[in-house]
């Protein structure tokens, strides 16, 4: 014979109510099946489990370690049960959609318009700054749309069932910089060669796409940028910024910080991204993918007001984005 799950209850409730007859009551048994029961796994692990006293069955020391493992298996096995459940449960009701990208203003505002919505609950956001990770991420299902950045020069393979939508061709970047930095003087656009005089900062060469594709527009325009720092942190970069110890990149939605920080368009536009919207065929996100476009464009008409630069460029292209 071999233990099984029921006879480990057999000896825990034995064990737990002291008693043979208690412990049949507590299973649904007769005591002499239980006593019979037990004899059988006591021969099965070859020694005595317990021995009958004035306080009732009480194990044996060998009892006694036999004990601590079935109850380890028996706290597993309802573990298991627990989170068989669970997962049932989650089955039966509708998940979060999860938005995954370099989230920024686009990804918080799509999820603050979506979320309430019949189809649409609840919305998690799911950061990823690296656009192919998003992007494969979204394949597997670990979210449910990618709102990610491409730059001219990027390849983004996307696999099978991913599909998208171009949001914005060419969605320019900006700079950010402190109020009062000289460059920040004029309210209009800032020529590329001049950053060239001020420290930069920015992600990590490789991080992502971007900078491969910064660095070849600044050569083709004969521009070297003095990159003194690196970093991922929005934090760092804010404090950089603030204290005039770096000019930033800045996504076009940026928010001019009156006192603190500046946004200023580049002159001519030299940089600028794709956004794209994906997501997979045959989701609960494909059949609203109509409706998810209109709330992001909607998005976007929103934060009109951010920056002089962004209200040029949205109020210039807004009818040239995707419907």
């Amino acid at each position: 014979m071999e233990l099984e799950v029921r006879h480990l209850r057999a000896i825990a409730a034995i064990s737990d109510t002291g008693s043979l007859t208690l412990a049949a009551r507590q299973l649904g048994m007769s005591q002499p099946a239980l006593s019979k029961l037990l004899q059988r796994i006591e021969r099965c692990v070859g020694d005595t489990l317990f021995v009958r006293s004035k306080h009732g069955s009480v194990p044996t020391p060998f009892g006694a370690d036999v004990l601590a493992e079935a109850h380890s298996v028996l706290r597993g096995m309802s573990g298991i049960r627990e989170r068989a459940q669970a997962w049932g449960a989650r089955r039966g009701a509708r998940k979060p959609l999860t938005i995954g990208g370099h989230c920024g203003y686009p990804h918080v505002a799509l999820a603050r318009r979506l979320r309430g919505l019949a189809w649409c609950p609840e919305v998690q956001l799911r950061e990823d700054m690296n656009a192919q990770t998003a992007v494969d991420g979204l394949a597997v299902g670990a979210c449910d749309l990618a709102l990610v950045y491409v730059p001219p020069t990027g390849e983004l393979t996307v696999p099978e069932p991913v599909a998208g939508v171009t949001v914005h061709a060419s969605e320019p970047v900006f700079i950010a910089l402190a109020h009062d930095h000289p460059l920040a003087a004029g309210p209009g656009p800032v020529p590329l060669e001049r950053l060239a005089d001020h420290p930069w900062v920015d992600e990590p060469p490789g991080h992502t796409l971007w900078t491969s594709y910064l660095r070849q527009v600044c050569h083709e325009a004969a521009v070297t940028l003095d990159q003194r720092h690196s970093t991922v942190s929005l934090f760092t970069v804010l404090e950089l910024i603030t204290d005039q110890r770096a000019i930033a990149p800045a996504f076009s939605t940026s928010t001019d910080r009156p006192g603190t920080i500046a946004v200023r368009a580049l002159a001519g536009d030299p940089l600028h991204l794709e956004l794209r919207l994906l997501y997979r065929r045959h989701s609960i996100a494909h059949q609203h993918i109509d409706e998810v476009l209109h709330h992001l464009i909607a998005a976007y008409d929103d934060r009109l007001g951010c920056s002089r630069a962004y209200d040029a460029w949205w109020l210039a292209h807004r009818a040239s984005a995707a419907r």
